[in-house]
């Protein structure tokens, strides 16, 4: 059903046709072929019967679709917003960013979440430390500079340690976020969280009048391994300036208290101070809050005036509409609120109770206030709760952001007044109103109108996204909307995670391709492929075979890093004999094997055409090639064929000739020779030995033997 196979297209005629001529297989005694006929008139029905159901068969439609994966236990995965982080220039004091506050790209939309303060401290400096003492590596701030820093040296052990000199102090208890871009020569596969920090352990700490204190860090780079952000938390003691070693300025330090790296990390660039941006666009907006009394809001949207305050004034009771109070002196009575300019960017909500009769309780989300920007205030109202069975709502926008997302119903109160209730989808309370969102068609429907029938909706919160558009290149430029043109902000990471909710035949495609991707291990090649994406490691080749004589499947692995015969280290065994363990069958028997590496040593007598000067370094540079296993394509035990090498050496353009060439192992220790060819074993990697080669020119020899061989 999931991939249908079209019935055969035949006409009423044709089955007709062919159940008339199986008649006299079945029956002797029926010879009334004619439409009057009873039994043929029961034929034709049935005929056209089977073709509607052959009809039904060829159309399988989405719903069908779903449920069967959904069996399989494959559901859409919602949309994501794309996430990037800014760093802003020309800073010259703090700034207040607000909630939703939109940096533009082009016009792709992007939106802070939450209303912060932009710091206008910077990095200005880094240093490495180490046995060989101090190190400037302050060329990684200069983003225009490609040279990567090898910050721990070449040989990183306990006790390194790395600065990063501020321009100013931080505030005790403040968030810093900073991005860090590494070397990757090495290609790593990517971490699970859950893996934690499997080579390196950095303790972060910041030098204040006390000493060094401890900084709180969350770092996605896994200290220094791939790219990634770094989050800090001041402690609540007050920075220092810190000068010695040659060092002046705020200081944090970075030190290694556990140094197990397989590639020495190389640092390329450090941004900083950085904030988060999300790619949406919000039309309308709810803020929750808990104060009975007065809140705080910082919203770029409510430039546009469309503000609507809602409060709970009792304990499990729905909202009531409040409005604003513009007259000097004295509350009167009903259910108003004050506002005031409480600093730039924030406006302040009052209440009075005491005086107006009517406020917030002390409940639970107490008072919501929800914005609405022009375009959504004109279409906000999306009509009535019927009643009846999926009612459907089309919204104003597609490819809505289903976190943001939630209605308003609106009922009567019985007394002239109206109730207010905040519904998001997928509520399932008894009475309650449920929906279901259809995010990319945006629309709602209805599955319970609870004790919600004729209710009037409105839109509560509504954003949208364009998926993977917010996946931006790094380096854009991103124009703030009410800032000074003197502001620049960037973006020194590429946008990540942006994605539209899978349709259906993604969904289905997602499931063929896991099938055919190895996630429990069942044979050999299972256990080849599950090694190759051990999360964490840089893995340059792996081979799994099948031992008989043991009667276990094992495993060999070459690492891709800096040595010239890399082997496993006991964290490499510990990592992929984790990830093996949690996929292998359970009467599986697995055992990994190091690397192991065979020197093929070559001789020969070729002759090089005239005026080749450096044929030589031609032919060894070929052989060499050719007899690399570690750094070429060839793989664990692949055969090294005389026949294959010989004809590639003739193909050479300065080749005139190969008199003589034979190949053998260095030690035969791991490698055997089978006629002219070379065996090695399973977990063996064949590498270049010694190379003896005779070079002549075709004009010097005499009579020369044309010819081949392989001694």
């Amino acid at each position: 059903m999931l991939n249908p196979k079209k019935q055969p297209e035949k006409t009423h005629a044709g089955l007709m046709e062919e159940a008339v001529g199986k008649i006299p297989v079945y029956s002797g005694e029926w010879t009334n072929f004619n439409p009057s006929d009873p039994g043929i008139t029961i034929l034709e029905n049935l005929a056209a019967f089977q073709l509607l159901q052959h009809g039904q068969m060829d159309i399988v439609t989405d719903k069908v679709r779903e449920g069967l994966l959904r069996l399989m236990g494959y559901t859409a995965q919602k949309g994501k917003c794309a996430r990037v982080l800014l760093e802003a220039s020309g800073l010259k004091e703090p700034v207040l960013i607000p909630a939703d506050q939109r940096f533009m790209v082009g016009d792709v939309s992007f939106e802070t979440a939450l209303a912060g303060r932009l710091t206008d401290n910077r990095i200005v400096a880094v240093y490495a430390k180490d046995s060989g003492g101090l190190h400037n590596h302050s060329y990684v701030l200069d983003r225009d500079i490609p040279v990567s820093a090898q910050i721990f040296s070449g040989k990183p052990a306990a006790g390194m340690e790395l600065y990063l000199v501020l321009e100013k102090a931080p505030e005790p208890g403040e968030e810093l976020l900073i991005h860090v871009k590494v070397g990757n020569r090495y290609k790593r596969n990517p971490f699970r969280e859950e893996d934690g920090r499997p080579f390196a352990v950095l303790s972060w700490a910041c030098y204040t009048k006390d000493g060094f204190a401890e900084i709180k860090t969350e770092d996605k780079t896994h200290a220094f391994l791939e790219d990634g952000e770094i989050r800090f938390t001041m402690p609540e003691q007050e920075a220092a300036r810190y000068e010695e070693e040659g060092l002046s300025g705020y200081v944090w330090r970075a030190s290694l208290t556990e140094a197990q790296y397989d590639v020495p990390p190389e640092l390329l660039h450090i941004s900083g101070f950085l904030f988060e941006a999300w790619q949406k666009e919000t039309l309308a907006i709810t803020y929750t809050f808990q104060k009975p009394s007065e809140v705080l809001l910082a919203c770029s949207m409510m430039e546009e005036g469309y503000v609507r305050v809602y409060c709970k004034e009792e304990k499990g009771s729905s909202y009531r509409l409040y409005e604003e109070e513009n007259r000097e002196g004295e509350a009167r009575p009903g259910r108003y609120y004050r506002t005031r300019q409480a600093a730039y960017g924030v406006k302040a909500f009052r209440f009075d109770r005491r005086r107006c009769g009517f406020g917030p309780g002390r409940v639970k989300n107490a008072v919501k206030i929800v914005v609405y920007n022009e375009e959504m205030m004109r279409q906000y109202y999306l009509g009535e709760v019927l009643g009846c069975d999926d009612q459907r709502i089309r919204l104003p926008r597609e490819h809505i952001v289903p976190d943001t997302f939630s209605l308003m119903a609106v009922r009567e109160d019985g007394e002239g007044g109206a109730l207010y209730d905040f519904v998001k989808p997928g509520r399932m309370e008894e009475n309650a109103l449920s929906y279901r969102l259809y995010e990319e068609e945006g629309q709602v429907v209805i599955l319970d109108a609870g004790d919600y029938i004729g209710a009037k909706l409105y839109l509560a919160s509504l954003a949208v996204t364009m998926g993977e558009e917010g996946n931006v290149r790094p380096g854009n430029q991103f124009l703030p909307r009410g800032y000074e043109d003197k502001l620049r902000f960037t973006n020194p990471a590429r946008g990540e995670g942006g994605c539209f909710q899978e349709t259906t035949e993604q969904v289905r495609r997602r499931f063929v391709r896991d099938l055919y991707t190895p996630h429990t291990a069942v044979w050999a090649k299972d256990y080849e492929a599950l090694a190759y994406r051990t999360p964490g490691l840089c893995i340059r080749k792996a081979h799994a075979w099948m031992d008989d004589g043991r009667n276990e499947v094992q495993i060999a692995v070459c690492p891709n890093t800096p040595e010239r015969f890399p082997g496993l280290s006991d964290r490499y065994r510990e990592r992929i004999g984790q990830w093996l363990e949690e996929r292998r069958m359970l009467s599986a028997r697995v055992s990994l094997r190091q690397p192991v590496y065979e020197e093929v040593n070559v001789r020969g007598h070729i002759y090089v055409k005239p005026h080749y000067e450096n044929g030589r370094e031609q032919i060894e540079e070929a052989l060499r090639r050719m007899l690399d296993y570690v750094q070429g394509e060839q793989g664990f035990g692949e055969r090294l064929q005389f026949e294959k090498l010989f004809l590639e050496l003739e193909a050479l353009e300065c080749v005139a000739q190969i008199y003589d060439l034979s190949i053998r192992p260095a030690s035969q220790s791991h490698a055997s020779m089978e006629g002219t060819d070379i065996v090695p074993e399973q977990n063996c990697l064949l590498c270049p030995g010694q190379i003896r080669l005779e070079i002549d020119s075709m004009r010097e020899a005499e009579q020369p033997m044309m010819g081949r061989s392989g001694r």
